[in-house]
């Protein structure tokens, strides 16, 4: 393939332990810088807008597809590590797992989905989006597990991941073209 494809972590969110954490929305007070993002000229030649089909990632996509008239695309296997009710988490707990996640890509509780299936999961995603298109500028709104996974993958940087992790912020991004690593995320 011979796509740009540009992965744009969500912007932040507001937790909420009252609904599951894939309906979590965007802060409104960081909406303008989302849009300020949106009118970066690094975004002019997107063609496709593909998001996963969590909340705050297609609430940080809609900017960008109203700047570009372009429509969003939700994929579903571009969403974050599957978490099952991590929302009742406190902030200490979901953090404590993550680590463990991240020092052993096989490692799961409470019915998480381990690193490694995240990963593989969000690579085919990437791949079926990259192999369906041919020319195109592509930006994929998701989020920080599965893009730094990612990431560090096509990096090689997987014994990294966690301080990766650590350094991404909300509403980072970085490129990929044919299929190397020309913008890190982080």
């Amino acid at each position: 393939m011979n796509n740009t494809i540009i992965f744009l972590r969500h912007a932040s969110t507001q937790k909420d332990t009252n609904v599951p954490i894939e309906d979590w929305n965007v802060k409104p007070e960081v909406m303008e810088e989302v849009k300020k993002t949106a009118n970066l000229s690094d975004f002019d030649k997107v063609d496709l807008i593909f998001t996963s089909t969590e909340k705050k990632s297609v609430q940080t996509a809609q900017p960008f597809a109203n700047r570009l008239s372009k429509e969003i695309i939700q994929v579903a296997d571009l969403g974050e590590i599957k978490r099952p009710d991590s929302e009742k988490l406190s902030t200490e707990d979901y953090e404590k797992i993550k680590v463990k996640i991240f020092e052993d890509f096989d490692f799961t509780t409470q019915n998480w989905e381990t690193a490694n299936q995240a990963l593989e999961r969000f690579k085919k995603a990437v791949e079926k989006i990259d192999s369906e298109n041919e020319g195109k500028t592509i930006l994929i709104v998701a989020h920080g597990t599965v893009m730094t996974l990612y990431f560090a993958y096509l990096l090689g940087k997987l014994d990294d991941i966690f301080s990766r992790w650590k350094d991404l912020g909300f509403g980072s991004w970085g490129m990929v073209q044919n299929g190397k690593v020309v913008k890190d995320i982080v």
